[in-house]
């Protein structure tokens, strides 16, 4: 351990260094151990961000066990497909979830112990109670770099959510690149408002190999978020781009002095130039965007010296990319029979990388589908530039067909953003008679702020060719998302497809 006695988690009123974690990851592993579990089983975690989820993930994934998270936001019928599926031998609750476990645990079929970090129900047993009987002492577990570390399962945007398998190795790499990358540096100090049940949660093991500090947020709470930036003078958030958008509109912000920040790393869903252009504007140069999936953590990289106002056009263009890609990560763009297509037109983005999955859990054909000659298929459509700046079109699940034309909904989208009362924007196609689809727009408006129907379809049409503008234009407060932030268009879709002969998508 190199930085025994620095800071290394902060959550509430609670700082933990270093040398007092790693005696709490090794009592829960000693605390699994103790209960039967071995290397290789999988243990999942019910929890919002805390000291508990922190440590006893790190202490099953020290012991070779092998962590299935499961997010707090999804509904307890899912929390039991998703331990039924991972088939989790140990679930690790938080005491707020004890009840929504409870509700359904004859739907759970192979978790043998529930423990729960507080008070619980009949037939689980207090985290604390069994931490303070165990050793502090670390037990010695053969791990090798192939050997699976984690189990997480995909959004369910496009059908049934799938456990993503992945290595030893993959996280270390993970962690290697994502260092290269940023350049932490010893004073560096992240805060968490996201789940680090997701994209944010990559940034734990680069910042615990430099030592340092992690303060965890339960639950996004913007004046005390801010209030923490500034009070604790932290340099490095990982935001969504809703967040960030949010941000922009909150009135309070400007009563903040945010000076520390270095780097605001984005990723789950992509930003619009027009919203990123304003958000440089109000924070400065610290962003930095990431482009991933469940299945390959990292996949390219738009650097925060990439991330240029008022420069050439190119520079200004490529603000709409996803950047370049990582070291050791090669990318291509196929046609459907898996020929690279030439620059600059739009096709299937593959990767081959270290950080892409194992496998599918139990589910060969899935991962034979996806992975072809070691390269991965995402799903999403794009095209490199002359430069190799990967710009993506949208999810291949997602292009509207229109009179014969294709149209993908997120260049819609970055139209509709150019309009000033614009907060969020999300396209799909509807079923048309005579085109077989027409293009319909969902907009939500800034606070304060007004837009009409013709407005939106008119800036659509200065800024795109006439047959990608939308053809109709509602107005919502909501956008069903998924737990990422990114909007859930199937959600939106399913009203107009419903009962119709011919399914599009």
């Amino acid at each position: 351990m190199n930085y025994p006695d620095r800071v290394a988690v902060v959550h509430g009123d609670r700082r933990v260094t270093y040398r007092e974690l790693e005696k709490r990851v090794d009592k829960i592993g000693n605390v699994l151990h103790g209960l039967g579990l071995k290397k290789g089983d999988r243990v999942s975690i019910l929890a919002d961000n805390s000291l508990m989820a922190v440590e006893a993930q790190y202490g099953l994934i020290k012991n070779g066990m092998v962590w299935a998270p499961i997010d707090s936001r999804h509904h307890p019928t899912e929390h039991a497909y998703h331990l039924n599926n991972a088939e989790s031998r140990a679930l690790i609750i938080q005491q707020k979830f004890a009840e929504a476990i409870d509700s359904v645990k004859d739907e759970i079929e192979t978790v043998e112990h529930f423990i729960v970090d507080g008070e619980g129900f009949s037939g689980m047993e207090r985290y604390e109670d069994l931490m303070d009987k165990a050793s502090d002492k670390p037990t010695r577990v053969e791990i090798d770099e192939n050997d699976p570390i984690a189990i997480l399962h995909t959004s369910g945007t496009t059908g049934k959510a799938k456990g993503c398998v992945h290595t030893h190795r993959a996280l270390m790499m993970a962690t290697y690149m994502y260092c290269i990358e940023t350049n932490i540096q010893p004073d560096d100090v992240v805060l968490y408002v996201a789940s680090i049940n997701h994209a944010s949660g990559c940034l734990i093991p680069p910042h615990f190999m430099m030592g340092v500090p992690n303060i965890l947020l339960s639950h996004l709470d913007i004046d005390f978020a801010l209030d923490t930036i500034q009070k604790e003078k932290v340099t490095t958030v990982w935001l969504a781009p809703t967040i960030i958008y949010f941000l922009l509109a909150y009135p309070n912000l400007k009563n903040y002095d945010l000076g520390t920040l270095k780097r605001l790393p984005y990723s789950s869903a992509p930003m619009s130039v027009e919203k990123l252009k304003e958000a440089l504007d109000v924070f400065g140069n610290v962003f930095a965007q990431a482009y991933g999936l469940v299945e390959c953590f990292f996949i390219t990289s738009l650097s925060v010296d990439d991330h240029v106002v008022g420069g050439t056009d190119e520079q200004t263009r490529r603000l709409g990319s996803a950047g370049r890609e990582l070291a050791m990560t090669d990318i291509r763009v196929v046609d459907n029979d898996g020929n690279d297509v030439p620059t600059g037109e739009t096709g299937e983005i593959i990767v081959r990388s270290p950080l892409v999955m194992k496998e599918y859990w139990k589910d060969p054909e899935a991962t034979q589908k996806a992975i072809k000659d070691g390269w991965l298929c995402t799903g999403d459509m794009g095209y490199l530039d002359e430069e190799r700046y990967l710009f993506i079109a949208d999810r291949k699940k997602d292009l509207i067909i229109t009179g014969g034309y294709n149209v993908y909904p997120m260049e819609v989208e970055n139209a509709i953003f150019k309009h000033p009362a614009v907060l969020e924007a999300a396209v799909i196609g509807v079923p048309d008679e005579v085109w077989g689809e027409s293009i319909k727009a969902f907009v939500k408006l800034k606070p304060g702020m007004e837009a009409s129907e013709e407005e939106i379809i008119r800036i659509c049409k200065e800024n795109l060719a006439s047959y990608k503008k939308p053809k109709s234009v509602e107005f919502t407060e909501l956008l069903p998302k998924n737990l990422a932030g990114k909007v859930l268009k199937a959600e939106l879709r399913k009203k107009y497809w419903a009962g119709q002969e011919r399914q599009v998508h």
